[in-house]
């Protein structure tokens, strides 16, 4: 897609007559919101999703709802702003029930960067991989493979239990335990600006 550059920032009285005329259904109103803030929120998008379609999907979804609830738009507050939180938030959902594909084109990544000149995506990615391990390796060994089987299985908790023939309650016990010490390590032994974040709730959540 194509989008045509428009300077993303407006002044505070034309962001109110744009948000007014937007409320009031034109089209010409929306398109133009549209190719002002595109570029914007795909950045959100593709830095915390990792996945340039996933990323592309969500703008698209924001700017459907957008235009299905204009009615309710408050046209002293900020359309970029209201834009960039919509988009923070709906990329959280993203996530949360994509995150199986996110994991994996993440491994894809990194398995198509190692052994090549890497930039510093791929030293990234390399690094938290590395250190994820070192702290699952870390665990008790009963925790860790019901981390391994929860994360990387995608197992549920029911599913983890009968495999490894222990209570339920166990599991989440063990989970519980095994997510609060990752946490704290990842957090104490990996720098991965705009990653690491992201990684963190696809493991956790």
């Amino acid at each position: 897609m194509r989008i045509r550059k428009l300077p993303i920032r407006l002044g505070q009285d034309a962001e109110k007559e744009i948000t007014l005329r937007l409320k009031a259904g034109d089209e010409n109103a929306f398109e133009e919101i549209f190719y002002r803030y595109y570029k914007h929120l795909l950045a959100i998008g593709i830095k915390f999703l990792k996945n340039p379609d996933l990323a592309e999907d969500a703008v698209q979804d924001i700017f459907l709802k957008l235009w299905d609830h204009r009615d309710a738009l408050n046209e002293s507050y900020s359309i970029k702003n209201f834009l960039s939180v919509s988009m923070k938030n709906h990329v959280l959902n993203v996530i949360r029930n994509n995150h199986q594909s996110i994991w994996e084109y993440l491994s894809a990544e990194m398995e198509e960067l190692n052994g090549e000149d890497t930039t510093s995506d791929a030293f990234q990615l390399q690094e938290y991989g590395t250190i994820l391990e070192q702290g699952m390796q870390k665990l008790p060994p009963q925790r860790e493979k019901v981390f391994r089987l929860r994360v990387f299985s995608g197992l549920d908790n029911e599913q983890v239990a009968r495999q490894l023939s222990i209570s339920v309650n166990t599991v989440k016990s063990q989970f519980t335990q095994a997510t609060r010490f990752l946490k704290d390590y990842l957090s104490k032994h990996a720098d991965l600006e705009g990653i690491l974040p992201v990684l963190l709730f696809i493991l956790f959540h």
